[in-house]
């Protein structure tokens, strides 16, 4: 029982946990109208005692109003704020009524008052009032020294009752601190561990993405490559067709996925852009050839305008990203245009000693967007409205990523657009020029100056389908390469034979790509311990290039990947060989 009553008073008053702010209000509230009718009733008893009831009204009525106001609030919580400027405003004149009293003065209990006005006017109400109300309250014992005024009626409490009367308001006082200390650390407390319960679900949520990335991407990878693969080896024009439509809806799955994890990236600030040679006019020709290309049925006009400034240089940034946005770009233009043209520019507007200022351009002569509606498109899984879900498809996240990779590049994306005639999206972006080779030439295929028949590759891959779409890569590219299922093959192999690439999947059985390659680094033949390993992984963890390198792996491609960008891994290997 007594246990029982302990928790409840510290329930109460000295609050272990985590409240709202109007609960500790309505607390804190409750405690000084208590205290309120406590000193009415000292102050009652003595004026009967002493002065035959003179000043009884005075204390009746403030038992009384504290009596009605905990009611009032009880019934109406919502007219506390209200309640406690009328209990500060009560507090300040009895305190100049106090002060201003020649039987009293400025004591210790008006004192006691002032600390009352500063917690009651900053815990109630906010620092505005706070301010005020402790300035007001404050000027009362500098004013009594420059006013003469005095009032009668109010006389002195005797010892016993006086020292009573302060230690009310020190309690008060005290209970306050210990509230609202409690109140404050509880509050805390409870951010803290939902700030650690947050992370863990952002860890969950990582995992979770990075594992159906790698489930999704995995078969992906088979089934954009061998589609690819026919495609090049048929020449039946309804078969290529149909095969182009396989490989193009197989690409737009990609697509979705790859945004919905750097929807995750941006959430959890963890994007970081590359920098790395490439050449703008190439990489821009290239991404408006390919979009044109996936749509061939609209018959669009894809309009080209390279400033002759920037045709021949490179550029150091993030060629992938910057892709990324022309090719949102360019897909949003085509599905929202029927006819005319779409027209890609870029052009520099300035140059410093560091940096090339440029303006990249798309515009299309599509349905535009209303003024109405182009405050929603930037917004994640939200398009211009929902009929044009209905009508065009997508998922709305193309625009929200092209806002937030633009602005990790240092811009600002623009739009203008008027409806029936067209919408126009640009942006400028500073990039610092290289005189470093970029390993493709003005088509973007990659240089033939040394052919790949002379590597020797040991393909790690426990998929199938990826192992049966690699060989038929490495047969059309006379590449000898042999195949390991897991790590433990590999180091069986690599203690027979010499390779110059291992191609390591990082999720095999056995013995992952991971455990392997540390093996390998730890071989006595430093010819083999030192081979050129070369990550295969449909994870995209957001620090995966740091990882593969902290693994002892040499560069990596993400699963699904492009011939050209493993033909060129190959290809600047051959040639450092």
């Amino acid at each position: 029982m007594v246990n029982k009553l302990i928790r409840k008073l510290r329930e109460s008053f000295f609050l272990l946990g985590s409240t709202s702010i109007q609960t500790a209000k309505l607390k804190l509230f409750y405690l000084m109208l208590g205290a309120n009718v406590l000193k009415g009733l000292l102050y009652l008893g003595d004026a009967i005692v002493r002065y035959h009831g003179m000043g009884s009204f005075r204390a009746l009525r403030l038992i009384v109003t504290s009596i009605i106001m905990i009611m009032l609030l009880k019934r109406f919580p919502k007219l506390l704020y209200w309640g406690i400027h009328y209990a500060i405003i009560g507090t300040i004149l009895h305190l100049y009524y106090r002060v201003f009293n020649q039987h009293v003065g400025a004591d210790i209990i008006s004192i006691q008052c002032i600390y009352m006005v500063i917690i009651s006017a900053f815990y109630g109400l906010n620092k505005f009032w706070g301010v005020i109300y402790t300035l007001i309250a404050a000027a009362a014992v500098i004013l009594y020294h420059y006013i003469g005024f005095r009032m009668d009626g109010l006389h002195p409490l005797p010892m016993v009752t006086n020292d009573l009367y302060i230690c009310i308001n020190f309690m008060v006082i005290l209970l306050s601190h210990i509230y609202f200390h409690g109140v404050l650390y509880g509050n805390l407390r409870e951010m803290e561990s939902l700030n650690e319960q947050l992370r863990i679900s952002n860890e969950h949520r990582t995992n979770f993405l990075s594992t159906m990335s790698h489930e999704l991407r995995t078969p992906l990878n088979s089934v954009i490559g061998i589609s690819g693969l026919l495609i090049h080896n048929n020449s039946d024009p309804r078969q290529k067709q149909e095969l182009d439509m396989l490989k193009f809806s197989a690409e737009g799955l990609l697509t979705l996925i790859n945004d919905i994890l750097d929807i995750n990236k941006f959430d959890s600030g963890k994007l970081e852009l590359e920098v790395i040679p490439f050449n703008l006019s190439a990489l821009l020709n290239n991404i408006s050839e390919s979009v044109a290309r996936q749509h061939t049925a609209k018959k669009l006009a894809v309009v080209i305008e390279i400033d002759e400034a920037l045709k021949e240089v490179s550029f150091l940034g993030d060629p992938t990203r910057l892709g990324q946005i022309m090719y949102n770009l360019l897909g949003n233009a085509m599905k929202f245009t029927n006819e005319g043209q779409i027209t890609v520019s870029a052009e520099l507007l300035g140059q410093t000693p560091e940096y090339d200022k440029i303006r990249i351009q798309v515009s299309d002569t599509g349905i535009g967007i209303s003024e109405s509606q182009l405050e929603n498109i930037f917004e994640p899984f939200r398009q211009a409205s929902n009929s044009t879900t209905r009508k065009f498809g997508g998922t709305g996240l193309g625009l929200s990523i092209v806002k937030k990779l633009v602005e990790a590049f240092g811009g600002q994306i623009q739009v203008k657009s008027v409806q029936g005639q067209g919408t126009s999206f640009s942006f400028e972006i500073a990039m610092k020029q290289t005189t470093a080779n970029v390993l493709q030439n003005r088509s973007g295929e990659p240089q033939e100056e040394k052919k790949l028949t002379e590597i020797r590759i040991l393909l790690a891959e426990d998929n199938m389908m990826n192992i049966y779409f690699m060989q038929q890569v490495f047969k059309r590219w006379e590449i000898s390469a042999d195949v390991a299922e897991n790590g433990t093959e590999v180091l069986e192999l690599l203690a027979k034979n010499h390779y110059d690439v291992i191609l390591m999947d990082m999720h095999m059985p056995v013995m992952d790509g991971i455990e392997a390659t540390r093996e390998i680094r730890q071989l006595e033949d430093q010819s083999k311990a030192n081979v050129y390993i070369i990550a295969l992984t449909a994870t995209v963890s957001d620090d995966i290039q740091i990882k593969v390198r902290e693994y002892g792996m040499n560069d990596y491609l993400p699963k699904p990947f492009q011939l050209d960008e493993l033909r060129n891994l190959l290809l600047m290997r051959s040639q450092d060989a």
